[in-house]
């Protein structure tokens, strides 16, 4: 009889976020039973879909999205807080995931987003679990943020990147954390210029030339090399969140240490390269078989 719960903690990533379901394939695999799920932004999405035995379904939508995909989940807005509404997207996965309660999910879960108005985290453990994880996943700047009992929720990672405090105070013995960011820097990733490609389709509102133009600016960002060029606002926006994101992380990890880091390595995949999910997840697979000596040692010891 195991004596211990373990706990899996799911950081901010954006992209890189399909590594966690590689990262739990892999651990299921190996025999380690998750009592605890707590996710930020994009590792609230796979962590509820873990948590509802629906990552499956999660898995097989995201590996078949191509470029033409994700730029079609692309719901521009231009009056609410953010570039994109996230509708789109947030609709799929209300499909997917079919449970509707944080408390009926089979494994028990938690989202972290963060209050703008009292700046500080708010852990969402109960009530409506596709809020929590719109909420959790509402990145400055990029997605709309979400109304919350007269507050203004934005990305969880803004104040707990890898939330390991939450996954404790669910009750997790053992933490796990899976750190999406420790390789983020700019220069490197081929990431959207997403923001001038808003300022084009502003200019031009007639709708086939916005569409257009819309549809041409994201498949070049999607496809073409950048190394040469200066960066964009997008670049620069999400960089520079990345980089306060590690610092906050390497604070708050070293305060409350978890029992085990697994750290998917992608660097090729940027910020909105969602179409890049068989990367991704080999990606994840990857960081736990570098691991499997610490996280072996979980398994024999509740086996014991």
């Amino acid at each position: 009889m195991r004596q211990r719960k373990i706990g899996l903690a799911l950081g901010s990533g954006a992209a890189k976020g399909w590594a966690h379901i590689g990262v739990i394939q892999a651990l299921t695999e190996m025999g380690i039973v998750v009592d605890v799920v707590a996710g930020c932004s994009v590792g609230a999405l796979v962590g509820a879909a873990y948590a509802t035995n629906r990552l499956n379904a999660m898995a097989r939508w995201v590996s078949g999205f191509h470029h033409w995909d994700v730029i079609r989940l692309m719901d521009l807005s231009w009056q609410r807080g953010g570039l994109l509404r996230g509708d789109r997207v947030f609709n799929q996965v209300r499909h997917i995931l079919r449970t509707q309660q944080i408390e009926e999910c089979a494994i028990k879960f938690g989202a972290v987003a963060t209050n703008l108005t009292t700046a500080r985290e708010l852990w969402l453990t109960e009530g409506d679990l596709h809020h929590a994880i719109r909420a959790s996943c509402s990145m400055p700047g990029l997605l709309a943020p979400v109304r919350h009992n007269d507050y203004w929720l934005v990305d969880g990672a803004v104040v707990n990147p890898v939330p390991v405090s939450l996954a404790r105070a669910l009750g997790a013995d053992v933490v796990i954390a899976v750190d999406l960011q420790h390789n983020a820097t700019l220069g490197h990733d081929d990431m959207l210029s997403v923001a001038a490609m808003a300022e084009e389709t502003h200019a031009d509102s007639t709708p086939l030339n916005w569409q257009h133009k819309l549809r041409q600016r994201l498949s070049m960002g999607l496809q073409r090399q950048r190394a040469n060029r200066a960066p964009s606002a997008m670049d620069i926006m999400t960089a520079s969140i990345q980089v306060l994101e590690n610092r906050l992380k390497m604070h708050r990890m070293a305060g409350d240490p978890p029992d085990v880091v697994v750290q998917p390595y992608c660097p090729q995949i940027a910020t909105l390269d969602f179409h890049r999910a068989h990367e991704a997840i080999a990606a994840g697979r990857l960081a736990v078989e570098k691991k499997q000596d610490e996280l072996q040692l979980l398994v024999n010891r509740d086996a014991g």
